[in-house]
Order: structure tokens, then C-alpha cells, then sequence
């Protein structure tokens, strides 16, 4: 029975996080460069319940081993404004925070700051500096008699940066992404396309995030009833006389 216990609190836990991811998976749906995220569960370890049958195992329920980003196919919000980009591909734009850590993102909604210098760089809308192939901040250049910035120039100019196992890489804040292990480094693609004067919609499937939502929660309260039933029939055992 305290198996029975351990295994219902162990997926109500599991449960609960899936819900978190799920609901943040909706709450995102109109998060442009938004990508899907998935948790995948795996089972806890099994135990032997008798010395003298090794073959008789119980499980002790489920957890989240690990949440992956999903890059399925996403669509196109055309905005004709020279400074939005998006990307055809499996691509990413880099951005570098105030720290000095480079990210990667799907979302091209950029804006230009000037320093103080008097340069112009090109920003994401969170205000860090985007990056071109090299890894170096972006000068917006302008035409030769200085009233407008080269958009044609600038296309050219914005890095476009790719994984060797996209599905590697680990979901951070602010719609950013980083680099891990299982990743790879981020490498320049410079074949790959840019659209500009457009955005990359969140390939979020609300139909599909509904449904996981509510199987998930299902699941929750089944779990949450072999908890309840568990430590009623220890109440059960505890009084008999």
C-alpha cells in the first residue's frame, strides 16, 4: 500500500508539470517565433517485492525525464515592415544580452537603437543586440546621403545560425534559446533564407494543447485517487484489532 502511495504522488507530480507545460504552451500561442514544447515522461525504478520471486517487480510511478522543443511547421504573419524577418527553415537569429551571453530565437520582430557613439545597431524587441554571421553586433547602414537605412543592406547582414540536433537545445525566457550539450554549437548557415517583412506565427496547435490538457488533468485525478484509496486502506490496516 505504501507503494500504491508513493507511485499516485509520484505521477501527480509529474501530472502537475505537464499541465505548467502545457498551459504555457497555450498561454504562448501568439508569441511570434513561438516554438511547441513537449515533456516526456519515462517510468521510476522498478523494486522486488519478494526475495523468492525474482521475477515479481512493482513500478513506483512516472516523472518528466526531460521537455523538448518541437519544430513543426509553422506559418507566416506578413507585416511589410522592413525590420521583421522570418525564417523558412530550422534556423535561428543570435542575440546578444547585456551580459554578453549569446541566445537564439525564431523571433524577428527587430528595432533599431542608437548609441552613444551615434551608430545605429540593429535590437530585438527585448532591446538585445542582434547578431551577423561573425557573431558581431549589427550597424544598421544607411544610403549614401544618410536619410535612410539600406534595408536590402541589412538583410544580407542579419546571421542566421543553425544545430547539428535542433531538438537538443534548451528553452530559456523571453522566447530564447541556448546551446547545450546534445545541441552543438551553433554554426552561421548562410544558405539559409530570410523573408523579410514578415514574422514566423507559434506553431502552437491550441486543438492539440486542449486535448493534452485535458488527458493530462484526467490522469491528475485518477492519480490523486490512488493517493486517497492508498491511504485509506492503510487507515484500515492500522485499526484492526
Amino acid at each position: 500500500m505504501n507503494i500504491a502511495f508513493h507511485t499516485g504522488k509520484t505521477a501527480m507530480i509529474a501530472q502537475a508539470q505537464a499541465l505548467n507545460v502545457y498551459g504555457n504552451n497555450i498561454a504562448n500561442i501568439n508569441t511570434y517565433g513561438y516554438q511547441t514544447v513537449r515533456p516526456s515522461f519515462a517510468d521510476c525504478l522498478y523494486s522486488t517485492q519478494r526475495a523468492t520471486e525474482a521475477d515479481w517487480q512493482t513500478g513506483h510511478g512516472a516523472y518528466i525525464q526531460r521537455t523538448g522543443v518541437m519544430f513543426d511547421e509553422s506559418s507566416f504573419y506578413y507585416t511589410e515592415r522592413p525590420l521583421d524577418f522570418a525564417l523558412p527553415n530550422e534556423g535561428f537569429f543570435a542575440v546578444e544580452d547585456r551580459y554578453g551571453d549569446i541566445n537564439y530565437t525564431r523571433d524577428g520582430a527587430f528595432a533599431m537603437t542608437q548609441a552613444d557613439t551615434g551608430e545605429w545597431y540593429l535590437v530585438s524587441g527585448s532591446g538585445e543586440y542582434v547578431l551577423d554571421y561573425d557573431n558581431n553586433r549589427i550597424v544598421v547602414p544607411f544610403n549614401e546621403d544618410g536619410t535612410a537605412p539600406d534595408y536590402d543592406t541589412l538583410r544580407d547582414m542579419v546571421g542566421v545560425f543553425k544545430f547539428d540536433n535542433v531538438y537538443g537545445i534548451d528553452a530559456a525566457a523571453d522566447n530564447r534559446y541556448a546551446a547545450t550539450e546534445r545541441s552543438g554549437p551553433a554554426t552561421a548557415e548562410r544558405t539559409f533564407d530570410k523573408l523579410q517583412g514578415a514574422l514566423v506565427t507559434s506553431n502552437v496547435s491550441l486543438a492539440d494543447q486542449m486535448v493534452k490538457l485535458i488527458e493530462t488533468q484526467r490522469a491528475y485525478q485518477i492519480s490523486s485517487r490512488v493517493v486517497t484509496t492508498s491511504d485509506e486502506f492503510t487507515r484500515l490496516a492500522n485499526n484492526l484489532r
